[in-house]
């Protein structure tokens, strides 16, 4: 018999969100987690010395979704416009030489059209998808009138005119969806803007967006906490069996938890390892086994000294090293105080770091920004570090789709296997991010709703 009427598999925002919507239904929903806490891969990191938003950074302003579940649960937010106005002050790096941002429009190693000189590499390919976006709507993406669009990035900036070199500069320095420009799709570039400008117009006047108190961890806790059964923390679910009758899904320590239905709101990246009898099918097993997740590595940093006032550059760089972006923090009451430094490394360099020890990504990440800027060298300390890549209850920080795999199988890889259903920020239509997750994590609970 049924221990409940619904499993859900992750206790990340998607899954909480799920089982919550389920529970004020009516239902009597379990939660399994593997890890010791709650979150997933919305992760706070505080501890002496070290307060660090590992996953889910801020809270758009746009975000309603997730603003009304922290609203409704009591968990205070805080608005970070004053402190998210500082990352415009970061300035460039090429080849360990650095750039002011007053420098670019003329430098000779600007690669950009005449027209758009002005603007700095990492807002570069942003603003073309702005700019070029042929989506009205971010739900469009899935539109089979835009499938045409689903090409490379590559394709489409070489399609506009750029060379090599305006691409390289203007998207694979530190990039945020695969290793390069060949490896990721223009459609979903699309999507991403489309959300961007759908959330300007949600957002209210002035603000951009925000922390929780405590950090953002705070509102899937407060989620947890909500629940009528205790997430059951620290097992790990290693097999689903879907039957005509319901779901069971099996854990490490040998137990069983079976339900009438099951959400699953595994990462991508983790769901390609689970064993499911019967196994998956069409679109959600070709997602399975191709869709790709970022590798990502933050390693934080005190600053002995302010290193940067000696030098006179920006405390922030966005550099081709091994740091990648090196994003000043002000986590204190004044916003204009440095409290501390993270580099953020994306692609390729963070997967080469994820070979490394703990101890050797710190050594290599410093010694790039000793390299690049001498006023920096003895006076910076590794306080910390998260490898989203080398998770193994992540492997990686979000999906991304490559070239075609949009048209292959985006629309239809959510699709219930059986009574086994499935959420979490790949499946998102509308939304990305926290907010895609959360978005995700309704659609699921209203297919078994109306079962």
């Amino acid at each position: 018999m049924p221990s409940c009427d619904v499993v859900v598999i992750g206790a990340g925002l998607a899954g909480l969100h799920a089982a919550l919507t389920l529970q004020d239904a009516g239902c009597d929903v379990r939660v399994l987690e593997a890890q010791l806490r709650i979150g997933g891969r919305v992760h706070s990191m505080g501890r002496p010395g070290l307060q660090a938003e590992a996953g889910g950074t801020y809270i758009g302003a746009g975000y309603r979704r997730v603003i009304g579940a922290a609203e409704k649960l009591g968990v205070k937010l805080i608005d970070v416009t004053p402190m998210l106005e500082f990352f415009r002050e970061q300035d460039l790096v090429l080849g360990e030489e650095i750039i002011r941002q007053s420098e670019w429009p003329t430098h000779p190693a600007n690669p950009f059209p005449e027209r758009d000189r002005d603007v700095m590499p990492w807002n570069f390919h942003r603003m073309l998808t702005m700019r070029e976006n042929p989506l009205a709507r971010p739900e469009d993406w899935l539109d089979p009138r835009f499938a045409k669009h689903d090409v490379s990035a590559y394709e489409w900036m070489t399609s506009l005119g750029l060379d090599e070199r305006a691409i390289r500069i203007g998207y694979e320095l530190n990039p945020s969806f695969g290793s390069d420009a060949h490896d990721v799709s223009a459609l979903l570039l699309f999507f991403r803007a489309a959300f961007s400008k759908a959330q300007r117009a949600l957002a209210p006047e002035g603000s951009v967006g925000f922390t929780a108190e405590g950090g953002v961890q705070r509102i899937p806790e407060a989620m947890a906490s909500r629940l009528h059964r205790e997430v059951e923390v620290g097992c790990p679910v290693v097999g689903i069996d879907v039957h005509p009758g319901g779901v069971v899904a099996r854990c490490a320590d040998g137990s069983n938890a079976s339900a009438r239905f099951g959400i699953c709101a595994l990462p991508i990246g983790v769901l390609k390892d689970l064993p499911i009898d019967p196994p998956l099918k069409g679109p959600t097993a070709r997602a399975a086994q191709a869709l790709h997740s970022q590798p990502i590595t933050q390693v934080y940093l005190g600053a002995k000294t302010p290193f940067w006032e000696e030098d006179g550059y920006a405390p922030s760089l966005f550099t081709d090293s091994p740091a990648g972006m090196i994003a000043a923090s002000r986590s204190g009451d004044d916003p204009t105080e440095v409290t501390s430094l993270t580099a953020w490394v994306m692609g390729p360099a963070a997967a080469q770091l994820d070979q490394l020890s703990e101890a050797d990504v710190g050594r290599e990440v410093v010694a790039a920004i000793e390299r690049i800027r001498p006023a920096a060298k003895g006076r910076l300390e590794v306080l910390g570090m998260k490898s989203w890549g080398a998770d193994p209850y992540a492997r990686g920080a979000w999906a991304y789709f490559r070239p075609g795999q949009v048209r292959e199988f985006a629309a239809e890889m959510g699709r219930p296997h059986g009574r086994l259903h499935f959420c979490g920020e790949h499946l998102a239509v509308a939304s990305r991010g926290m907010e895609g997750a959360m978005e995700s994590a309704e659609r699921a609970a209203a297919e078994i709703l109306r079962q």
